[in-house]
């Protein structure tokens, strides 16, 4: 699994995992990558956007970015075509698979 964030100010390197993602390890993903990251771009001035996906909304999730005073955007299930991430996912795939990936 692949994991990045960005923002108009930049973006997060890539973080690279083996195996299934939960809910304890998607919270480490966002306390060692987002945080920081997004202190460095506003400290509290800013929005996180994610999927619906399980570990996204789990409770252990949202009392995370709750204790950390993460607003996130409410964003509608199944419409990953308004997330803008999915753009950067996309040049991603093709830029491997033109390398022979």
């Amino acid at each position: 699994m692949v994991w990045t964030a960005f923002g108009f100010s930049g973006q997060v390197a890539l973080a690279f995992f083996d195996g299934r993602q939960n809910s304890p390890k998607y919270i480490e993903t966002l306390e060692n990558y987002l945080t920081p990251f997004a202190e460095n771009i506003g400290g509290r001035n800013w929005e996180y956007q994610h999927y619906n996906a399980p570990i996204h909304t789990s409770n252990a999730t949202k009392n995370y970015l709750n204790s950390k005073n993460v607003t996130v955007i409410e964003w509608p299930q199944m419409s990953p075509d308004l997330n803008p991430i999915d753009n950067v996912w996309g040049i991603m795939s093709r830029k491997v698979c033109e390398n022979g990936g």
